[in-house]
């Protein structure tokens, strides 16, 4: 039995569904990478990137967006929670870029109030793929206390 079974499309949609929180790599100079949410609306995931006041086209993250859209954003369910399993772990790793959102009604995203700078993108899917383990030595990589 093969140690990993790739996710069937259903599986990658219901799989997104039920997350919220993922890794956003960003190309650079230097690796960076930060932890998100996202929102997974009409088969596309979405990313608010917001920073207070007029910063929202200044800081780090957009640095590195202004550069390049290039991404890798990374979901994982892993397998161990406290002394139980759960679910197999599960991973899915999208690589593409990121393209910026204008018609957030499209995704029923409501107005967002002046007071809070945000902007919106979707991953513009270039290669997506997604496994879940199949056997029981993944348990051995759980840290244990």
């Amino acid at each position: 039995m093969a140690d990993y079974k790739s996710l069937t499309k259903s599986e990658i949609d219901t799989f997104l569904r039920n997350n919220q929180h993922g890794i956003l790599a960003l190309a650079g100079d230097k690796p960076y990478a930060l932890p998100m949410g996202y929102m997974y609306k009409r088969k596309a995931i979405l990313l608010g990137l917001a920073t207070a006041g007029s910063m929202v086209t200044t800081g780090r993250k957009m640095n590195y967006l202004q550069a390049s859209k290039q991404v890798c954003f990374t979901v994982c369910k892993p397998r161990w929670y406290g002394e139980t399993v759960k679910t197999p772990c599960t991973t899915l790793i999208i690589e593409g870029s990121l393209e910026e959102v204008t018609n957030r009604s499209y995704y029923g995203i409501k107005k967002i109030p002046q007071t809070v700078q945000l902007k919106l993108y979707k991953i513009k899917v270039a290669k997506m793929g997604a496994r879940k383990c199949n056997r029981k030595p993944c348990e051995l990589l759980a840290a244990k206390k």
